[in-house]
């Protein structure tokens, strides 16, 4: 939340910069905040938006020593909106990679990351979970911690919004 807070914060004195045509000092602004972001320039799949983000989580997930198998078939040009689709992934991968430091010393650490194109995207992600991972009665991930769970809203509203299926499972340890 403090993140997100911030980050509209960060934002909103970007976009008053580029207003007032001040691009170099965005830019520089830009850069300094992304100075300990991993920079990792691997083509995942073509949509420009989603292999950004995907290339943001891949890097921290290796820094993090977390193994990633990563298979996207992902178009540019998309029947969803690419930036919509883009928070997706980041939020499924930012998800992933906390429950594998939550997971840390007790399994290998790993994230699988597939996409298949067929006249519909069908995304799936793997990734070891505590023991203890629950899913309500709607079939969601349930979280007791304060402040969390909002990316996983945002997944179920974006696959309610373009009338997507989403299904959650938890079984032998892996989510």
């Amino acid at each position: 939340s403090r993140a997100a807070h911030d980050r509209r914060h960060f934002n909103n004195m970007i976009l008053a910069l580029l207003e007032k045509d001040e691009n170099q000092e965005a830019v520089s602004l830009l850069k300094k905040q992304n100075q300990d972001t991993p920079k990792i320039s691997k083509v995942y799949c073509e949509n420009p938006a989603v292999n950004a983000a995907v290339c943001h989580y891949a890097g921290l997930a290796e820094q993090s020593g977390i193994l990633t198998e990563i298979e996207l078939d992902i178009p540019r040009d998309l029947t969803v909106d690419s930036l919509e689709l883009s928070m997706v992934v980041s939020n499924l991968l930012e998800n992933a990679i906390a429950a594998c430091l939550k997971n840390s010393g007790s399994r290998p650490l790993s994230i699988h990351f597939i996409c298949r194109n067929m006249g519909r995207l069908l995304l799936e992600i793997e990734n070891p979970c505590i023991k203890g991972t629950a899913l309500d009665e709607e079939g969601y991930p349930v979280t007791l911690e304060e402040g969390h769970g909002i990316g996983s809203k945002n997944v179920i509203a974006f696959a309610k919004k373009y009338d997507g299926e989403l299904i959650y499972q938890v079984e032998k340890g892996f989510f």
